[in-house]
């Protein structure tokens, strides 16, 4: 028989993979979300909600604005990425 490696590179991994893209995907939309907790618990992190909020309140809109800029296009690449994968899935059952 195949080895366990052959059997999830041609077996598993291929049935999985989309799944495993949504799941990564969502999770990176969730962890977006959390501006909240880490302004409030640790606002040393700069992730990118932070950055806009540290950015606006330093500096102003014009400053924020491209860093906002680039955390909504990244988010609906996302979230279009999301949207073709369970409609082609759909579409498959």
């Amino acid at each position: 028989g195949a080895s366990m490696f052959s059997t999830f590179f041609r077996i598993t991994f291929p049935l999985a993979w989309r799944s495993m893209l949504i799941g990564i995907i969502m999770c990176s939309a969730r962890a977006i979300s959390e501006f909240g907790a880490v302004v409030i618990v640790a606002y040393h992190p700069m992730i990118a909600p932070v950055l806009i909020y540290e950015r606006f309140e330093a500096y102003g809109l014009k400053y924020s604005q491209p860093v906002a800029v680039w955390l909504v296009s990244i988010c609906l690449v996302l979230f279009l990425i999301l949207r073709i994968l369970t409609l082609r899935k759909t579409r498959e059952v």
